[in-house]
């Protein structure tokens, strides 16, 4: 295989790999695919002390819910973002190696023509 179509294909195949983790974009807004649904934020209850009480643990549900969520969605945010650098370099190493083997090629053309 020649350099540049392998290393496009090792970028390919290694992007192909890590989309199954990857975050989705929707309308320029990223969006994790991998950490399940936002959790919505309860609503206390503020009609007398024992209902607003009862509401506390819905909050306090929900506090822990949506670190977990932010933890996850930090996680796969920084793993798209090395995808996406390392498919980048990928793409233009390969292009350099294209370039690379275009001006050996022109330079074994000017000495077979000479």
């Amino acid at each position: 295989m020649r350099p540049a179509f392998s290393t496009l294909l090792m970028s390919t195949l290694l992007l192909a790999s890590l989309s199954a983790e990857a975050g989705t974009l929707y309308g320029g807004t990223w969006v994790p695919t991998g950490c399940g649904a936002k959790p919505a934020a309860p609503q206390l209850d503020l009609k007398d002390p024992d209902a607003f009480n009862r509401s506390v643990s819905g909050v306090n549900t929900y506090r822990q819910a949506i670190r977990t969520y932010l933890d996850c969605l930090v996680q796969e945010a920084n793993a798209d973002i090395q995808t996406v650098t390392k498919s980048a370099s990928a793409a233009q190493q390969a292009a350099k190696d294209a370039n690379d083997k275009i001006q050996a090629d022109v330079k074994a053309a000017d000495e077979k023509f000479k």
